[in-house]
């Protein structure tokens, strides 16, 4: 009698010890598809902001570069400067 009712625990047991183990393999593997989805759309957005900065930079430098532009009186490392006043020291080599 006790021997069967060991047996039964152990059968018992074993069965809710493998539903939670494919269980846990499920949620594994739902938790590796959201990761890949995650950085799937990370990569998208981070290819669309360096897309549209390359063209916004695009852009200002052919209206900087086509004499359509006024000078910008705040930024002094552009070749523009008051007539009798020094010009301004050169740029930082960081920003070429």
């Amino acid at each position: 009698m006790a021997l069967q009712q060991l047996t039964e625990k152990y059968n018992n047991l074993k069965a809710e010890y493998t539903q939670l183990k494919t269980e846990q393999g499920a949620e594994s593997e739902q938790l590796k598809t959201s990761q890949a989805q995650q950085k799937a759309e990370y990569e998208a957005a981070y290819e669309q902001q360096k897309a549209a900065y390359e063209q916004l930079h695009e852009m200002i430098m052919k209206l900087s570069n086509s004499g359509t532009c006024a000078p910008n009186l705040f930024w002094p490392y552009n070749d523009q400067h008051p007539p009798g006043s020094p010009p301004p020291p050169p740029a930082p080599s960081s920003l070429y």
